[in-house]
């Protein structure tokens, strides 16, 4: 039986080294904030250009607050809590414009069905 624990000690401990020399830790690295931050800087410029600030507008300020967090954690020397806002604006930026392009297509389908509809026999 102590044998048995002292195998399972051995495998934990030969999995938990090779995990420490692979990557350097418990946590994953979050990425480069300095290609992190532009990024998200370009996709919320892309979202507004899409129109989220009528259709997507909750989305599209969680990406800018996301961005000033990520600036303000790179000022305060904190890379991967930068790199993490970062990502997460860019998430934020992306679902804003998807959800803008959809809000359009729905209201180019419903304008569409509406013109349809117009037609004489409904336009059957």
């Amino acid at each position: 039986m102590r044998l048995s624990h002292l195998m399972r000690a051995a495998a934990v401990t030969a999995v938990l080294s090779a995990c420490a020399s692979a990557g350097g830790g418990v946590f994953p690295e979050a990425g480069d904030p300095g290609a992190a931050i532009p990024n998200a800087e370009r996709l919320i410029t892309d979202a507004q250009a899409a129109g989220a600030e009528q259709y997507a507008a909750e989305a599209l300020a969680s990406a800018r607050s996301n961005l000033t967090a990520a600036r303000a954690e790179q000022a305060g020397h904190h890379a991967d809590r930068a790199a993490l806002k970062a990502r997460m604006a860019v998430a934020d930026a992306e679902f804003a414009k998807a959800a803008t392009e959809r809000a359009k297509a729905e209201k180019m389908r419903a304008d569409a069905q509406a013109a349809l509809s117009a037609l004489p026999g409904g336009g059957r």
